[in-house]
């Protein structure tokens, strides 16, 4: 599903925000990560796994600048469309799902809002030269950023929102993923043998959308099992590679 097949609800500057009308009583906010093609504006991330054939339903939020939410104005303006959605809906649950820099912007946003989950696939903990010196990739876009008022993933809030992170086990990945915050309420597992692309790998092997809806229902045995399925291993029990045995580094876009 193209963005140009979801009615568009909300423009300004960089900032698009669709609108798909679902028939249940839930929300899921879809943020989308950077794309492959930089004057384009990001596509729709899982939009048939988010709306779950129309029972869903669903915002999807673009920034053409690829800012990490760090636009001027940009997460008050999100949250505004969020909260006249969810009194337009009544919504019972809202639940925000993203890929990379979509994954950083939902757990950003959840310091502001009280997303019943936040489900994250990739998310970088910083696109700030200082803080993962290690990370190369995005230059043309993080260059463009002046400021930060959101320069890391942290002060999350486990008591009132459950977080589920996702990262491959690429040098560049576990560079973000080993300095996200740890606590109870935050899952968070490294998905072996996966690089940035851990979304599309598990979508391939069609494990996708059963891990995704079954996180969004509120099934926790069978997402279990999806993930032992996978070989995922909780972050707290991950042992990083050695040098000599990282994972090569998969070539960058930007």
């Amino acid at each position: 599903m193209s963005e140009a097949e979801i009615p568009l609800l909300y423009e300004n500057g960089p900032l698009r925000i669709r609108y798909l009308e679902g028939d249940g009583s839930d929300l899921i906010v879809s943020f989308s990560g950077v794309g492959t093609k930089r004057n384009v504006e990001p596509p729709p991330e899982f939009p048939g796994i988010a709306s779950a054939d129309r029972q869903n339903h669903v915002l999807f939020v673009s920034d053409k600048s690829r800012s990490w939410l760090n636009g001027d104005g940009m997460a008050n303006q999100i949250l505004c469309c969020i909260r006249a959605t969810v009194d337009h809906i009544n919504a019972e649950r809202v639940i925000a799902i993203g890929n990379s820099m979509g994954g950083t912007m939902a757990l950003h946003l959840s310091r502001l809002f009280d997303f019943e989950r936040v489900i994250a696939f990739t998310p970088q903990y910083s696109v700030m030269e200082n803080e993962v010196p290690e990370e190369d990739r995005w230059f043309f876009f993080r260059k463009q950023i002046r400021s930060y008022p959101f320069p890391r993933v942290e002060d999350l809030r486990p008591e009132t929102t459950k977080y589920y992170i996702f990262h491959g086990d690429e040098h560049r990945e576990l560079a973000h993923a080993m300095r996200f915050p740890k606590a109870q309420g935050i899952s968070h597992y490294i998905v072996p043998k996966t690089d940035h692309r851990v979304a599309a790998h598990l979508r391939d092997r069609g494990a996708l959308r059963p891990l995704v809806q079954n996180l969004i229902n509120g099934k926790p045995r069978q997402f279990r099992k999806n993930l032992t399925d996978l070989g995922g291993i909780p972050i707290l029990q991950f042992n990083p590679p050695t040098a000599s045995g990282q994972t090569p580094a998969s070539a960058a876009i930007f």
